[in-house]
């Protein structure tokens, strides 16, 4: 049985990827079963965020990884002619290095803001999700609990999570801070994605002001605006005539710069934007913003490196972290290979505790006589220990070695061992 991440993130700057494989949450059970069948794996975790999709699987070893990313592909991209991708917009991890990657994941070490609380949360929501679903089995049951266990290790134990906000209310704060002169500012919301949810959510929250949604197709947009209040236009009516904005958030997953400067062009200078919050990748507002002295422009470097503090603490944090995770892997596989050697030596505990009981019966008969019975017991009993320590004893030993020899090459002076499948 192997275990394996297939997965893509906005560190892959292929947007129109990670929404083509976003799945609609009101046919996800279906739609999961359906990946479930099509992959041909065990168990399954699909987990979707606004900055990664990830799909953790348990699968038959005769199935090989690249088997695995060609039905990935398949499934998600069967007459999806329009979207380009290459090999490198995806990643694959197999084995101990799905488990590190699994474990940093959930950590939030691989998030775009070190320590921001929302991943736990959402790791945990898509676990529970594919356990009602019937996605789960034994193997990444106790894989997703350890992976959570060991998340709140590291918040426990370091203190990266300090001061860290998500991407949103970074965007938010930036917000409320250029805006905060104004009585009733006009939000532009560009986009009907996750984050677009979030951050209407945290303006309504955090001051007021009047929501704009826009969309290119603007039945979502007007979804938002009855849920958060509002109004709502299409994309290519806001960009022919935008009208008096204080601020435009974009998050969309285009391929080009959706703002340009014959976009500046259809404002005065009295209702120019205050500030323009880029959170694309590839960028949505091209550099003609970058260098109008009117507008503020934030993206996303930006509000990572405004709220960066402590650059040092937070590289020996992130340090510890690492460190504890690394224990934290080699200790998983460790116990797996343990639990499946256990049968293995019981078996031979069992053939030495019985070799034992009829030695010990004819030393208590023939040389032993004048013990009465509870001295005979505590013997026994003692005998009995000694053949468990020294079996199972050296089942930990045995496991915790093959980890080390797997990670680190053959400890010094040893013989090479066989090839050890972890």
């Amino acid at each position: 049985m192997s275990i394996g991440i297939i997965g893509t993130s906005i560190w892959q700057q292929n947007n129109r990827l990670l929404h083509r494989m976003t799945l609609n949450p009101e046919s996800r059970q279906t739609d999961l079963e359906e990946l479930k069948k099509a992959l041909g794996v065990d168990e399954l975790i699909y987990l979707s965020t606004c900055n990664r999709i990830e799909i953790l699987y348990s699968a038959p070893d005769s199935i090989q990884p690249s088997q695995l990313l060609h039905r990935v592909i398949d499934f998600f991209f069967k007459g999806a002619n329009d979207i380009t991708f290459f090999p490198n917009d995806f990643y694959s991890f197999q084995g101990r290095d799905a488990i590190s990657h699994l474990f940093r994941m959930v950590s939030s070490l691989e998030s775009m803001v070190i320590g921001e609380t929302q991943i736990t949360g959402q790791f945990k929501q898509s676990y529970y999700d594919a356990k009602e679903f019937g996605l789960v089995g034994p193997v990444l049951d106790h894989l997703a609990q350890r992976a959570l266990l060991v998340a709140r290790c590291v918040k426990r134990k370091t203190s990266i999570g300090r001061g860290s906000l998500s991407m949103a209310s970074l965007a938010g704060d930036a917000l409320v801070s250029h805006l905060a002169d104004l009585e009733k500012p006009t939000i532009a919301l560009i986009g009907a994605g996750p984050m677009s949810t979030k951050l209407a959510k945290y303006i309504q929250e955090s001051f007021r002001g009047e929501l704009l949604f826009v969309n290119r197709t603007v039945n979502k947009a007007e979804e938002l605006a009855e849920k958060f209040g509002g109004s709502a236009v299409s994309l290519d009516q806001f960009l022919q005539a935008p009208g008096k904005i204080s601020a435009i958030i974009s998050a969309t997953s285009s391929d080009n710069a959706i703002f340009t400067d014959s976009f500046i062009d259809k404002f005065d200078i009295d209702s120019l934007p205050k500030v323009c919050i880029d959170l694309a990748i590839p960028r949505d507002f091209s550099n003609d913003f970058d260098s109008n002295p009117n507008i503020e422009l934030i993206d996303i470097p930006q509000l990572k490196n405004h709220h960066q503090g402590n650059l040092r603490e937070k590289f020996v944090e992130a340090s510890r972290a690492n460190e504890i995770i690394r224990k934290e892997v080699g200790q998983y596989l460790s116990n797996q290979i343990e639990i499946s050697l256990k049968p293995i030596i019981n078996e031979s505990y069992q053939e030495s505790l019985e070799m034992a009981n009829k030695a010990l019966e004819k030393l208590f008969a023939e040389k032993l006589s004048t013990l009465d019975k509870n001295q005979q017991d505590a013997v026994s009993h003692l005998v009995t220990k000694l053949i468990s320590h020294s079996s199972f004893q050296s089942v930990r030993m045995l496991s915790e070695y093959m980890v080390a020899v797997k990670s680190e090459g053959h400890p010094k002076g040893s013989h090479s061992p066989q090839k050890l499948a972890i």
